[in-house]
């Protein structure tokens, strides 16, 4: 019983590390139906000097995305022009572990001695996070920016994987009704 606890316990202080945040807003008043042609536009900031195969995976995944939305992608005279700005910063998490002994005697007293102990640890995790923008190059207006969060590990296959979970995540209301 003291194991499935500890289990659980282990299990919901990973889950509420490795949560992804996703935020989306666009323009009012804006007619999505309208465009159907995108242009991916590198912004100054983005990974490609720092992190060039995230960069690459990153652009593959929007570019993915914005065609899945109906969106075919041109050289000149889009639509939309689609970039993401990338970042990446180290934050500092605190894992605290309860150990429980007991001993007790039964009987109508119920005489008992119970030992508890607890220890934290602090942890450096990376967090990245993606800003992705679409502007209508008429009048050069942001129409839509979807945003999104999530703890970043040392394997690149796993990055790589919740990279693309994460531009799905954001761009599953993509356009706006």
């Amino acid at each position: 019983m003291k194991r499935m606890i500890y289990g659980l316990i282990v299990l919901a202080l990973l889950a509420s590390c490795s949560s992804m945040s996703v935020q989306t807003d666009f323009a009012q008043g804006v007619d999505f139906s309208g465009f159907e042609t995108f242009k991916f536009e590198d912004s100054g900031n983005t990974l490609a000097g720092s992190a060039p195969l995230a960069h690459q995976r990153i652009v593959a995944a929007i570019r993915q995305e914005m065609n899945a939305s109906g969106l075919t992608e041109v050289d000149e005279n889009a639509d939309v022009s689609v970039s993401y700005y990338g970042s990446t910063n180290e934050q500092l998490h605190f894992q605290t572990t309860y150990m429980a002994t007991g001993f007790s005697r039964r009987g109508w007293r119920g005489a008992g001695v119970s030992v508890g102990t607890s220890s934290t640890r602090a942890v450096t995790v990376e967090q990245g996070t993606l800003m992705i923008d679409v502007w209508a190059t008429e009048g050069d207006q942001l129409v839509w920016r979807g945003v999104v969060s999530k703890t970043l590990s040392g394997n690149p296959d796993r990055n790589t994987n919740k990279i693309n979970q994460g531009i799905a995540r954001v761009f599953e209301d993509f356009p706006p009704n």
